[in-house]
């Protein structure tokens, strides 16, 4: 491990779970709301799902299409809950502390647009970490890629493989691993449903960030 790629939403930061229930805030602008919340039948484990039965569903009472309901609620969890409270996850500052601590150049790659990602680095003082930081919200070659992994790591002056890729996202997982980075998984409800995917593609996994700033304490110990 010669360097550290981190990931924001789900990993240090406790946000994935806005995402899931933005369509409520849209229900309330339109004068729709549903008191009945994650108990609706609508409801599902992501906001593509849930916008996608609810506008199919009986309940609905929404003439909008689903493009404009989707960049509805984008708009308002960057302008908004980005803005004014998306809270760090328990132990986040120990673990990037710890991770400083160990003296490796570290980044962080958010698929977080680039002014919510702004807004939440100045906000919890957290951008002092990070040699560089970057949003892949609208670039064309992203967490997707492997290609996207090898070039950050050439800007922390390694190779991918020397890099130690700290997410909770499978799909960013699998291209870390492809691109050849060590993998460590850290746990995020919104992601229940492909836990057994998610163990089976890191090489560790943790249920929280003091589970990380353990392990990361151990390597200190035995650098």
């Amino acid at each position: 491990m010669k360097a550290i790629i981190w990931d924001m939403d789900g990993t240090l930061t406790d946000t994935e779970r806005y995402w899931v229930v933005n369509i409520f805030r849209l229900l309330e602008h339109y004068g729709v709301p549903d008191s009945r919340g994650k108990d609706a039948p609508w409801f599902g484990t992501t906001t593509e799902e849930t916008m996608h039965n609810y506008l199919a569903s009986p309940d609905c009472r929404l003439n909008l299409p689903y493009l404009f309901c989707r960049d509805w609620c984008r708009n308002y969890i960057y302008t908004h809950t980005y803005a004014d409270g998306a809270p760090l996850k328990p132990h986040a500052l120990e673990a990037l502390e710890t991770a400083k601590s160990l003296g490796l150049p570290m980044c962080l790659l958010s698929a977080t647009e680039y002014q919510a990602l702004h807004y939440t680095l100045n906000r919890l003082n957290l951008g002092h970490y990070f040699d560089f930081w970057e949003s892949t919200c609208y670039a064309a070659c992203n967490k997707h890629h492997t290609a996207y992994f090898d070039r950050c790591a050439a800007r922390l002056g390694v190779t991918a493989k020397d890099c130690l890729l700290i997410e909770d996202s499978l799909y960013s997982m699998r291209t870390g691993k492809q691109a050849g980075c060590t993998v460590w998984a850290v746990e995020d409800p919104k992601h229940a449903r492909v836990k057994g995917e998610i163990q089976a593609t890191a090489d560790r996994y943790f249920i929280s960030l003091a589970d990380v700033t353990k392990a990361l304490r151990n390597c200190a110990a035995e650098s």
